[in-house]
């Protein structure tokens, strides 16, 4: 008989490489790409010195920001989550009004009654 192996940690990621887990692992890759991807245009826009200084300098901004966003964890939550939460907060309205819908008069343009009739009916309504 086959045995069966069940996962005893469930709310914990595995690590892949260096201790960090997958999803760290990927916003890493993602800043050091988009880093790369930064230096190169700019640098192959501005063929001067400055080009190549803020080409180096936004890389390294990305790739620190991504590293900050990949390790830090704020009451045990990953950072991303954070900003997801404060970007619905901030794209949501803070003022809901209640508008009800005006009610639709039963008046039917294909009825070929005329006012007077409806005035009479409602007379004979009233009566009863």
């Amino acid at each position: 008989m086959k045995k069966e192996e069940f996962p005893t940690f469930l709310n914990e990621q595995p690590t892949i490489i260096f201790g960090r887990t997958g999803r760290e692992l990927l916003i890493i890759i993602c800043g050091i790409v988009g880093g790369y991807s930064a230096w190169g245009s700019v640098t192959g826009s501005l063929h001067d010195f400055i080009g190549q200084f803020l080409g180096v300098f936004l890389a390294i901004v990305l790739v620190v920001t991504a590293l900050v966003v990949a390790l830090t964890n704020i009451g045990s939550r990953p950072l991303e989550e954070w900003l997801v939460v404060w970007l619905t907060y901030v794209v949501m309205p803070r003022v809901y009004m209640y508008q009800p819908l005006e009610e639709e008069i039963d008046e039917d343009p294909t009825d070929e009654k005329n006012d007077s009739q409806r005035s009479n009916d409602a007379d004979a309504l009233e009566e009863d």
